[in-house]
C-alpha cells in the first residue's frame, strides 16, 4: 500500500516535494542488498526472528511516511520500505517452505494467493480511507498495525507446531 501511494503521500506535502525525485532512488538503493541481508540475518537468528524484525522495520518506515512529514522522514521511509519489502517476501517463502515440510507447493500457492489478495485489497482500502479522510494517515497506521501483527505470526506458527508434536498420536498410549 505504501509503495502504491508513496508519491501521492510525498506530493501532498509541500515540504517534502523537493526530495520527491530521490525517494524512489532511495527505495531502489536500499532494496538492492535487502534479500541478501535479511537472508543472512535469517541464517544467524532464525527465519522467524528475521521475519519479525523485517516487519517491524517496515512498520517504522510506513509510520514515518505519514507521521514524520519532512524530507528526512520521507527519505527514511523510502530506505526502510526499500530495505524490507523484498526481504519480507524472501523470508516468508523460506518460512513457508520450512513449515510445509517435504512438498512446499501448497504453502507457496497459499502464500502467493495471500500476497495477491493483499496487493489488491490494501490499495483499495487505502483509497477508500483517503476519500473519507483526505489523507493516507489512517490507512498507513492500519498497515503499520498489520505489520506489527505479522511480526508476531511466526511465533504463533512455531508454538502451534511444537504443541502438535507434543501430543501423542491417537492410540499411541495403547501400544
Amino acid at each position: 500500500m505504501t509503495a502504491t501511494f508513496l508519491m501521492a503521500i510525498q506530493r501532498a506535502n509541500p515540504e517534502v516535494r523537493p526530495v520527491e525525485p530521490f525517494v524512489w532512488a532511495v527505495v531502489g538503493i536500499a532494496a538492492t542488498p535487502s534479500v541478501a541481508a535479511w537472508t543472512w540475518l535469517g541464517a544467524r537468528t532464525g527465519i522467524a526472528r528475521a521475519f519479525a524484525a523485517a516487519c517491524l522495520v517496515e512498520a517504522a518506515g510506513v509510520a514515518a511516511s505519514v507521521l514524520w512529514p519532512t524530507a528526512t522522514g520521507a527519505l527514511l521511509a523510502a530506505a526502510l520500505l526499500g530495505g524490507t519489502f523484498m526481504g519480507i517476501t524472501a523470508l516468508g517463502l523460506a518460512g513457508g517452505r520450512r513449515l510445509a515440510g517435504g512438498d512446499p507447493r501448497r504453502a507457496f500457492a497459499l502464500l502467493t494467493a495471500s500476497f495477491g489478495v493483499g496487493q489488491i485489497a490494501g490499495p483499495v482500502l487505502a483509497g477508500v480511507l483517503h476519500d473519507l479522510t483526505g489523507s493516507f494517515v489512517l490507512a498507513s497506521l492500519l498497515l503499520t498495525g498489520a505489520l506489527v501483527v505479522a511480526a508476531a505470526l511466526p511465533r504463533g506458527c512455531r508454538c502451534r507446531r511444537q504443541r502438535r508434536r507434543a501430543v501423542p498420536p491417537a492410540g499411541a498410549a495403547a501400544r
